[in-house]
Order: C-alpha cells, then structure tokens, then sequence
C-alpha cells in the first residue's frame, strides 16, 4: 500500500523546524502558530508509519527523518531554482557544500570565484573534514560535499575528483631543536617528545605519517601506540603557520609546501608522501544549477590535486 504524499507545506515546515531547532522559532519563521506546526508534523509521521523527529533541544532528525529532509532541502533548491529562471538576468542561488579545511585553502576557493563572478551562484561552505563530511550529506544538511569516500550515498551521485598530496614536513630550527640527529640518529624516545600539531581531534591522518616517518628511520614497528605531545589547530592557514615557525611538525598539503622546499624552510620528515582520493557527491537531481557547481568544482580540482 502506497503512504499519501507530503504537501509541499509538509515539506517546508519539516526543514523549518530542522534549520531553527524548536518548533515554536520554525512557526516564527513561516508566520503560523506553534500548534500548526506540531499538527503538520505529526500528520507527516502519521502518513510515513515512522517517527521524523527526536523531541529533543535542537531538534534533530531520525533516520527516516533525515531521508525526508533531503527531499524537502531538494524540493526547496529546485522551487529556488525555478524561480530564478523565471527572472532570468539577475536571479542568484546559493548552494550548501560541505568540505575539508585544506581543500578550501589550496584549491577549492576558486571554484567559489568562478560560481560567484561568472554564474551567480554563491557557496554557503560547511568546514568538515574529509573523512566525515559525508556525513553531512547524508542528514541533508548540504547538497554536495568533498568527501574522501567513493561509497554513493542513496539518492546521490559521486565522481572522482583527484588525489590530495601531503607531506610530513618541520621547520629546520624545529629539526635542530628536537630531532637533531634526524633520522639516522634520532630514537623513538625522541619522536615520542618531538610536538605534533594536529587540525581536531577528528584528524587521524597523522597516524599514517608516524608510519612513514618510523620507516625512514628504520624503527622496529611499536608494539603500543605512540603519543606525542599534540596541538589542535582547526585552522588550514594557521596549522601552516605552526610548522613554518617551527612549533611542530605536521601534515601539509603539497601546494602549502612547494615553495618552502625551493627556499629550504621546510623539511621532509618522510620520503612517501601521504595520499588520499577526494570524490564529489552531490545530489542526484536534474538541475542546471548542481550542474553547473559540479563544473566549477570538476575544474578547480584539475588545477589544485593530482590526476592519479
């Protein structure tokens, strides 16, 4: 047996409440009362046989729920889209992408630029790393994200966008002060004491770099994790900053560090370079708008990673 449709009021009221946390905000935001929105709501999960909505302080999404967000946050950008081809020259849109702080540092800002100058269209950016920004596309929060998964989220479509470079790298007076003997004579007791700077606490990458950095420095394999004094820095241009001063080593993108190997200010701690592909999904409707994003985004990433 087939569930009745949502009404687009439906649709709308569910995002509302999503976006404004409360119900009684989400009923400020559409001018209707308070007891209007609970009775949509609770008509929509009449209609799905499921509950949509945890009660909680923000209200958040169930599973189902997050599925019926995704239709609504769609229905919504294509009602958007319409109406800015109905007004033609002048209608703008905006588009919610949600991505890793490196990409938006190195090679993302100019897809921004292109969309902005060229297309009208403008980035509502959500910083997410890559490893979880999936996530976001998922609950419905964002139409499109950079995500270092292939696995196409349901009612989305994925494609390649290249692979991200990185190197684990230190200043040289960082080297003279803690790794002077670097890496022949330098001891994992050494290492252990060397900081590290790290962007959150989400950020695991540099568990990978310890592996090559241990390599190069032909260590037996540790039979416990290691633990280093850590600094958290959630900031692209900052966490760059900290290495180039020599505060810690870290991970950079190779486009971060570049010019810095031309002029020796920075030093490769590992011969291998960290890698990882980087994918863009984004929801799998038909319109010019996401088209045109996927575009921009497909030629920025041409320019800023690695083909392969």
């Amino acid at each position: 047996m087939l569930m009745k449709r949502f009404t687009t009021d439906h649709l709308t009221t569910f995002a509302a409440v999503i976006e404004y946390g409360t119900f009684d905000a989400a009923a400020e935001s559409l001018r209707v009362s308070p007891s209007a929105i609970s009775q949509r709501i609770k008509v929509m999960e009449q209609l799905a046989g499921k509950v949509l909505l945890r009660r909680t302080n923000p209200v958040t999404p169930t599973q189902a729920g997050q599925s019926v967000l995704r239709i609504a946050r769609q229905s919504e950008f294509l009602q958007l889209e319409l109406e800015r081809e109905l007004v033609g020259e002048g209608g703008f849109q905006t588009v919610s992408i949600a991505l890793n702080a490196d990409s938006l540092a190195t090679w993302f800002l100019e897809a921004v630029r292109m969309l902005a100058h060229e297309d009208e269209i403008f980035c509502d950016l959500r910083r997410e790393g890559e490893f979880h920004s999936s996530a976001l596309l998922r609950s419905g929060e964002v139409m499109a994200a950079i995500t270092s998964r292939p696995g196409k989220i349901p009612g989305c479509s994925v494609d390649y966008l290249g692979v991200a470079r990185y190197w684990c790298v230190a200043a040289p007076e960082y080297m003279s002060r803690y790794l002077p003997g670097f890496p022949s004579a330098t001891t994992r007791e050494e290492l252990n004491r060397a900081p590290v700077v790290e962007y959150d606490r989400k950020d695991f990458v540099q568990e990978a770099a310890r592996v090559f950095i241990e390599e190069d420095m032909k260590l037996p394999p540790s039979l416990e994790p290691e633990q280093s004094p850590t600094i958290y820095i959630p900031s692209s241009p900052d966490y760059a900053r900290a290495v180039y001063e020599g505060v810690a080593w870290g991970l950079l993108p190779q486009a971060q560090c570049s010019e810095h190997f031309a002029a020796n200010t920075l030093v490769k701690l590992s011969t291998k370079p960290v890698e990882f592909p980087l994918y863009w999904q984004h929801w799998n409707i038909n319109s010019p708008v996401l088209e045109t994003v996927s575009r921009r985004v497909a030629e920025a990433a041409k320019a800023g990673l690695l083909s392969s």
